[in-house]
This record gives structure tokens, sequence and C-alpha cells, in this order.
């Protein structure tokens, strides 16, 4: 069997909530879906951080992994995170047995996403590892880690992961969230046959002209699908121009965002709302919602920067 190697841009999507409930829409995540596939999304992460999976419960996340396969033709990898390594491998195995018809043929979740363990900030590398091998010894199903120091309090180390990335040959690759595509890049230095992403809009560029693999976009390219997709294209033609003329509109959504004081996954549901038909805007606390100018500004943005 050929390793799992994902190919292009990756989106990590959000999960929508009804605004009288705050209970998952499925309604407005299968319309979500239809708009990123007929954007020409291949990839996408469902259960993540931009999906508000650590206000869900293990009910939810699993119904939101069933539909997703159900309705989404590409490659769904699923966040398997939690603090609790038993939770862990309850996500594990759920994603390994799962199994959809997608457009007449059988589908599984071809690839799973985990973080190290949070709330225990500054684990040793020891401890990091421990724990993450108890993952990955019982996993057979292509794994990413998912390096988040800003909110687990953890770091994987690139001498941790080619570790790990020696002894088990799933895992196939990590996305480093953090703005820093130096360091990053050591990880594809001591693991050059492990696929290394960014998860930062703003080194999407700088990442693929350090030789990694791609983004993990969240804020931006759930919305401006087109914008972070011409990136890859670009870059891949060697249209630096195009490339670059990308990433500034990925910036200047970013800065939009920023000047309005938005949180990322509010402001992406609130410009989703303005493209999605009845898509609900609605995050779950402790997130804030956009206020009413704010969506209007942010929608106008959208509006002007979609083509």
């Amino acid at each position: 069997m050929p390793e799992f190697m994902l190919a292009g841009p990756v989106v990590a999507i959000v999960t929508p909530f009804k605004c009288d409930s705050w209970r998952v829409d499925d309604e407005s995540l299968i319309k979500y879906l239809q708009f990123l596939w007929e954007h020409g999304i291949k990839n996408i992460i469902v259960n993540g951080t931009t999906g508000e999976f650590s206000s869900m419960s293990m009910e939810e996340r699993m119904h939101v992994t069933e539909l997703c396969r159900e309705h989404w033709p590409g490659i769904l990898i699923n966040n398997i995170s939690s603090a609790s390594h038993v939770d862990v491998l309850k996500y594990v195995t759920h994603s390994q047995q799962l199994v959809k018809e997608v457009e007449g043929e059988a589908r599984k979740v071809e690839a799973a996403l985990l973080l190290p363990p949070y709330y225990f900030s500054k684990v040793t590398d020891a401890g990091l590892e421990r724990w993450l091998r108890l993952i990955l010894e019982d996993s057979r199903m292509p794994i990413y880690l998912y390096n988040f120091p800003d909110h687990t309090g953890n770091f994987v180390s690139a001498d941790l992961f080619k570790r790990l990335a020696h002894d088990f040959p799933l895992l196939r690759g990590i996305k480093n969230t953090f703005n820093n595509v130096p360091l990053a890049a050591e990880f594809k230095g001591c693991t050059p046959e492990r696929q290394v992403y960014v998860g930062f809009d703003g080194a999407y560029l700088q990442g693929l002209q350090a030789g990694l693999d791609g983004n993990v976009s969240s804020g931006g390219g759930t919305v401006l699908v087109d914008t972070f997709q011409s990136i890859h294209t670009a870059f891949d033609n060697g249209d630096t121009s195009a490339a670059e003329e990308g990433q500034r509109k990925m910036d200047a959504w970013a800065e939009c965002r920023e000047k309005l004081g938005v949180q990322d996954l509010p402001a992406a549901k609130a410009a989703l709302s303005a493209v999605i038909p009845g898509f609900s805007a609605t995050v779950r606390p402790p997130l804030i919602p956009a206020t009413r100018d704010q969506q209007q500004a942010l929608q106008q943005f959208i509006q002007e920067n979609s083509t």
C-alpha cells in the first residue's frame, strides 16, 4: 500500500451552530462543505481549533466527523485531540471504524490530527514522548501531529518528531501553528520524507519558498478560498508575482480582522454568512460573536475581495 500523502492546500473548517440552541447546524455544515468543494478545495480538517472542538462534546465531535464523511468527497482529516489519552483512543477507534458511502464509493477517514497533551503545560520531552507513543502505538491510520504551543503550553521539538517518525511509519507529518518558518523548516530538515505544514496564513508563501508542503488555513482560507488556493497554484507554476498578490490579499484580510478587533473564528463565520445563504455566525463561549457593524464591515471586505 502506498504511503499516504496530502497534496495541495488544506482548510480547517468551522463548525456552524444554530443561533437559538448552539447545537451543530447540520444543514449549514453540508452547505459549507458544498461551497468548499465547488471552489476546488480537496482537503479539510474537521473538529480542529477552527471547528471549536474544545467546546464540543465527544458525541458532537463524532457526529460532525460522520456528517462530514458522508457529504465530503475529498480528503478528510479528523482532529482526535483531547487532554485525556483515553478519549483520544476513543476518537482513533471511531475514525478507524467509520465508513460512509460517498458518491457510490465506500470512504473512511483518511488521516487524523493530534495535539500534544494540554492543560499539563511545560511537560518534558520524555513526558510528551510517552503520551504521544501511547496514541501512535494504538493507531492504524495516518497521523499528523499538531504543534500549537500557544494553546497547549507544550512544544513538540524537531528531535522528538524525528524519533517518533523513525518508529512510526504512519506518522506522516506535522502542522506547526506558529509564525516562525525557519523553526518549522527544522522539521523538514531532519525528516525530509515527512510532510510539514504551517498553520499561519501570513507565512503561507514564505513556507512554500522554504520547501515546506503548504499551509493549513483557518481564518483566511476558509472564506477567501480562491485567493488561498491561488498562492499554492501560482507557486507551483513558478508565477512569483501571482503568488505574492495572493499573499497580499490574505494579509489584508488578517489586517481587516485585526483593525476591527474581531477574533479569527467569529470573523470567519461572519464572513461565511455573507457567501452561504442561511449560514449562522454563532460561536460558543468563551468566544464573542462579531457585532452587527463588525459583521457588515467583514462581509463588505469579502464581497470586494472574493474574485
